[in-house]
């Protein structure tokens, strides 16, 4: 949204409303991490652990965990206030893009990444982001899509698309090339662990779903064509969760896949639920007050 008013164009006129409809589910994202902070000892291997730096014993302790989590979900409810009111936009949406990063890099962190205490990447915050922002904009195009006339400039949506794939596609080559050239071996554990015991089928899975919708959207007609990118975003969203199940998930056991699984899927229908929801309150709010009457 905030990136729709530094660089506007026709993607921003064809999916403002969306954006703006998303942004008021973000009370309940942040619903959904209470359990994470409440069983925090239960998910989290530093919990008590004592052995650490004296650095990380600062960083990886509960309050400070907590503060960055209420700081993250704090600034992102502000800031969408703020572009949803559509006034001070401009330096609203400045300030927002140098926040939201850093923010989302130091949750990024927090939430996976500590996951694995001994494994370290300097990518691995903008590997979450990007995945959060491919996530959001393929379930948002199909909102787009499913709702309202179709869109009069698909192809720059298709585009778009497009353009975040070969960013996925960077961003998830360019720290194992970094890591495994440097030969660092808990960096190196991190990734070894994820290619036995089948999580290496995972990965082959989420390659193909992503790889195919980018090799599909070279085509102008795919980019321009609803059909087409209707189960392109749909495999696009499916390949993202792989990947983040392959991110967080080995080594943790059948329990840990269960929950992943019970949570995706509860969240998505939520999602599916209140989204179409959220978009006619947008519609509504945005229609002049003789049309509401």
């Amino acid at each position: 949204m905030m990136m729709m008013r530094l660089i506007p164009g026709a993607w921003g006129d064809e999916m403002r409303l969306s954006v703006e409809a998303a942004t008021l589910l973000t009370p309940l994202a942040a619903a959904a991490m209470v359990p994470v902070l409440i069983g925090m000892a239960a998910v989290y291997p530093w919990v008590g652990d004592r052995s650490p730096s004296a650095f990380k014993l600062l960083w990886l302790s509960p309050v400070p965990f907590i503060t960055r989590t209420l700081l993250r979900f704090g600034a992102q409810w502000w800031l969408g206030h703020r572009m949803r009111a559509r006034r001070g936009q401009t330096v609203t949406a400045g300030a927002g893009v140098v926040l939201m990063p850093v923010l989302t890099s130091l949750v990024a962190v927090d939430w996976l990444m500590s996951l694995e205490p001994d494994f370290a990447s300097s990518a691995f915050g903008l590997e979450f982001m990007q995945r959060e922002v491919i996530i959001a904009f393929c379930v948002l195009l199909l909102l787009r899509l499913g709702m309202g006339r179709e869109p009069r400039r698909l192809g720059v949506l298709g585009g778009l698309l497009l353009t975040l794939l070969l960013l996925s596609a960077y961003f998830l080559f360019l720290p194992f090339f970094v890591i495994w050239s440097s030969n660092l071996a808990p960096n190196v554990e991190w990734y070894a662990r994820r290619w036995g015991t089948g999580w290496e089928a995972v990965a082959w899975t989420f390659g193909l779903l992503a790889g195919v919708p980018l090799l599909a959207l070279l085509l102008a007609r795919a980019r321009k064509s609803a059909s087409w990118l209707k189960p392109l975003s749909a495999a696009v969203i499916l390949s993202s969760l792989l990947q983040l199940g392959w991110t967080v998930l080995p080594g943790r056991g059948g329990l840990a896949v269960l929950a992943f699984c019970a949570s995706v899927v509860g969240l998505g229908l939520l999602g599916v639920a209140l989204l179409p929801m959220a978009l006619r309150h947008r519609v509504r709010a945005r229609l002049p007050a003789e049309a509401r009457r």
